[in-house]
């Protein structure tokens, strides 16, 4: 397959693509014949950027643009005038598409799905053959500057199986589909000919999960924190999953555990990813980090190795053949990881650490620590400014619901933290924290103490 478009030709045109306000489900019917309505020559080789866009007119233009256009550059909504420029400026853009877009989603409305036998409305596409599309995604700035990295469908799509599970799974999207992770989530769907359930960016999170319950969603994919802030919401105990992925930030033990426990029968993949690399590794044995042998039999063909600094490096040579632009042959990842018996262990990002007298400290080594007790909602470490030892660990915590940050459960953290860290990482302060902040990416803000 060269395009998005050529996964069609093993569907069904009643098969649901994506379920979306205000339309309802869009089968393949209908987007055939919404794509035919639309002239493509104005787009042939041009170089397209995406703005702010309904998610409906976002993944519907994706659909007409790959294999039409020669760029399409996915501009982050997050983007300050600048930043946006200067994304513009380097990528040589023809056309930003924004606002109201194609207006696909109004001529959704106008076409009719197939019928239950599947039959399809005669519909001429009239598009030239397909080319090779550049996808410029964004990256969120976790291998240093945020950038754009070129990728190509076959880049993108190189780690899905691409059997079809139909009606077996319905997928839902937390991820903004204009990241790695979110069109991963994206592609899978689309490549395995599942329903994906579609919410704007920054939906009410209360709304988000309703529908999920009202059309049977199974399958989600978010990071760790965007878990962990379902867990807290009442609505989390009425999801009935049987798929769950984690990635984007690192995947403790705790996470999974809590997870396992809610979704007994569900399936739970640990996949690590970045825009840069593309998808290393995925681990589904149910603990955290990843076995050591990957370090010698990558499974899915991305080299990896850890320098004498414990940075986690990948191999970019699969990629240097699948799409342009890989300027060296491996990546630096700037995880930090240790080595434990058969195990390797994310330790935390290396421009992250807080220099505590000297002492380097990773945060995210001490929440996965402090995530070890119950009755832990979220826990956010981060540097306190002191005058004499440069920074000192505090940790902002928010308890399960019920339970109370007294002086008695601070007691416990610390206590917890001196029997499992070294002394320099035990939390000098322990304060309840004020709000769950999670970045465009579903990350924990990562902010430091005045």
């Amino acid at each position: 397959m060269k395009c998005l478009l050529d996964r069609l030709s093993t569907c069904k045109a009643n098969d649901v693509l994506w379920v979306s306000d205000p339309v309802g489900q869009v089968d393949i019917n209908r987007l055939t014949q919404v794509l035919a309505s639309v002239d493509p020559s104005v787009w042939q080789g041009k170089r397209v950027a995406i703005g702010a866009l309904p998610v409906l007119e976002f993944v519907t233009a994706l659909a007409f643009l790959d294999g039409l256009a020669q760029y399409i550059v996915l501009l982050p909504t997050e983007d300050d005038q600048p930043t946006r420029d200067a994304r513009l400026a380097k990528a040589g853009i023809d056309i930003v598409v924004e606002g109201s877009g194609f207006g696909f989603a109004k001529l959704l409305s106008k076409f009719v799905a197939a019928d239950a036998n599947g039959t399809a409305q005669p519909a001429d596409t009239h598009r030239p053959a397909a080319i090779q599309t550049t996808w410029l995604l964004p990256t969120s700035g976790t291998t240093g500057t945020p950038k754009l990295i070129a990728h190509t469908f076959a880049t993108l799509t190189r780690s899905m199986i691409t059997r079809r599970v139909g009606a077996d799974y319905t997928w839902g999207s937390l991820y903004s589909l204009r990241r790695f992770a979110g069109l991963q989530v994206f592609l899978q769907s689309w490549m395995c000919g599942t329903p994906l359930i579609l919410n704007e960016e920054g939906a009410d999170l209360h709304d988000v999960l309703t529908r999920f319950i009202d059309l049977r969603c199974n399958a989600l994919s978010a990071t760790p924190s965007m878990w962990r802030k379902q867990a807290m919401h009442p609505l989390f105990e009425r999801l009935t999953l049987k798929q769950i992925t984690l990635g984007g930030e690192i995947v403790d033990q705790a996470v999974l555990d809590m997870l396992a426990k809610r979704f007994p029968g569900a399936r739970i993949t640990h996949i690590y990813a970045s825009t840069e690399a593309g998808v290393g590794f995925a681990v589904r044995d149910g603990r955290a980090g990843f076995p050591t042998d990957y370090l010698v039999q990558p499974p899915l063909g991305v080299a990896m190795r850890i320098d004498a600094q414990n940075h986690l490096w990948f191999g970019t040579k699969l990629l240097q053949s699948l799409a342009a632009g890989a300027e060296n042959d491996w990546i630096d990842s700037g995880d930090v990881v240790e080595t434990q018996a058969d195990r390797v262990r994310f330790l935390g990002r290396a421009n992250g650490s807080i220099n505590v007298g000297g002492n380097k400290v990773m945060p995210e080594e001490i929440e996965s620590v402090i995530k070890e007790l119950p009755n832990i909602a979220f826990v956010q470490v981060r540097a306190r400014k002191s005058a004499m030892l440069g920074s000192l660990v505090e940790a902002a915590i928010t308890p399960a619901p019920g339970t109370v940050l007294d002086a008695a459960f601070k007691k416990q953290v610390t206590t917890h933290c001196r029997s499992r860290l070294d002394g320099f990482k035990v939390p000098a302060f322990i304060v309840a924290a004020d709000a769950i902040e999670l970045t465009a990416s579903g990350k924990l803000s990562r902010m430091n103490v005045e």
